[in-house]
């Protein structure tokens, strides 16, 4: 790695390279978030209470630098080869740390929630995002959605898997990935990818113990962080449950004892 790549690293992840990592770029793609009407206001509860980095859009991204402290920030962004280098020159002059992009294995524009992403296209433009990334020491940070959105049913563990080393191949210095439902095939996902995993939130769930023991399973299997949004940002006790997650994150603590920091 260059000293550029590592000088960025060292605000994304930790010393025992793990990161907790707050998605906050949903509002780009999706309706109305409103626990995203403030995002300032998050970044400054999320940062207090322990995340170690945000991922943002270009709207979050260009106003967070004041509440982030010494938190890192990936920008999450949307290419074609077309757009790669302009892509990376405004990350470079925003100062973030990090791109996050998205590859989507075997999507065709009919099975998309959007209706217009082709699979082979995405993995195109993340191969050409990459080597800019690369040549500017910017870690790249790929989601690997098989199938695309939603695409629920064709999205197995062989399948999240494959999809995951698409995206390493494709050039990702780490990858984001669902969490396939139990450690053993986690583990198989984790084997399987050449570089770093963390694991996505996904959708709200309820319950604070079933999103802490998900993320505990999680690291146990091999990841190195999580990204999570929805039941970060979404939830009512925002700083309590940061600081739950990060202390089963990098503290190995158990559930019991991360919930009563809710």
């Amino acid at each position: 790695m260059t000293a550029r790549k590592t000088l960025r690293e060292r605000r994304l992840f930790r010393d025992n390279g793990r990161a907790l990592i707050v998605a906050m770029d949903h509002a780009r793609s999706f309706n109305t978030i409103t626990g995203l009407k403030d995002p300032n206001a998050v970044i400054k509860s999320v940062m207090s209470a322990g995340a170690d980095a945000i991922l943002g859009s270009y709207g979050t991204a260009k106003g967070a630098h004041e509440d982030l402290g010494n938190g890192g920030i990936w920008l999450s962004a949307d290419t074609t080869p077309d757009t790669v280098v302009s892509t990376v020159e405004y990350a470079l002059r925003l100062g973030v740390d990090g791109i996050k992009s998205e590859v989507y294995p075997w999507c065709t524009p009919e099975n998309d929630r959007f209706g217009r992403r082709n699979g082979a296209e995405t993995i195109v433009s993340t191969s050409c995002l990459a080597a800019e990334c690369h040549k500017w020491g910017l870690p790249l940070l790929v989601e690997a959605v098989p199938f695309g959105w939603p695409a629920v049913e064709e999205r197995t563990s062989e399948t999240t898997a494959a999809a995951c080393r698409i995206a390493s191949e494709a050039g990702a210095d780490y990858v984001k990935a669902f969490y396939t439902g139990d450690k053993t095939s986690f583990r198989d996902l984790v084997d399987n990818c050449t570089v770093p995993v963390i694991v996505l939130g996904g959708g709200k769930v309820d319950s604070d113990s079933d999103v802490l023991s998900t993320v505990s399973d999680a690291m146990e299997a091999g990841a190195v962080g999580v990204a999570i949004g929805r039941n970060i940002w979404g939830h009512d006790n925002v700083a309590g449950i940061t600081a739950a997650l990060a202390a089963v994150i990098h503290d190995g603590a158990d559930i019991d004892t991360a919930v009563k920091l809710i």
